[in-house]
């Protein structure tokens, strides 16, 4: 619940190019579901798999169900989201615009360092137990209130 999720884009993006779409509301689903690749090209490998995790529904065979939102970005546009919310986009199907985005996350001070199943193995510490907090130069303090 401690995670923010911001998503910066670098080139004008609608739907038709792969914007993100997110389902209204999903962040208070209290349903942790097993993350799913970008795509074997995408410069990021599988999540290991969490037996406790739900496997994602398909979304795209029943979209009538869900309040699917997206909005169209210039570049410099930001998508600001909660962690937990169900999102994802679908390949650019224009073959005249790129679509590139900057993705950052930023975590409470409440956030601890958590080895669980599911999450993707370059975002792991060797510095870091569980229960440690998120400080270091891998996982820098950008605020502090005090």
């Amino acid at each position: 619940q401690q995670i923010m999720s911001f998503w910066v884009a670098l080139d004008a993006v609608t739907v038709e190019s792969g914007g993100l779409e997110f389902i209204q509301g999903s962040h208070a689903w209290d349903i942790w579901y097993q993350p799913e690749t970008f795509g074997k090209t995408s410069g990021h490998g599988e999540y290991e798999r969490n037996p406790d995790y739900v496997d994602i529904p398909d979304i795209e065979a029943a979209r009538d169900h869900y309040e699917i939102i997206s909005w169209d970005l210039e570049p410099g546009d930001v998508y600001a989201f909660h962690a937990m919310t169900v999102h994802g986009a679908g390949g650019n199907l224009r073959s005249d615009v790129r679509r590139r985005g900057y993705t950052v996350r930023y975590c409470g001070d409440d956030a601890v360092y958590d080895t669980r199943k599911g999450t993707q193995g370059h975002l792991r510490s060797d510095t870091h137990d569980d229960g440690d907090q998120l400080d270091s130069d891998q996982y820098p303090l950008v605020w502090s209130s005090n």
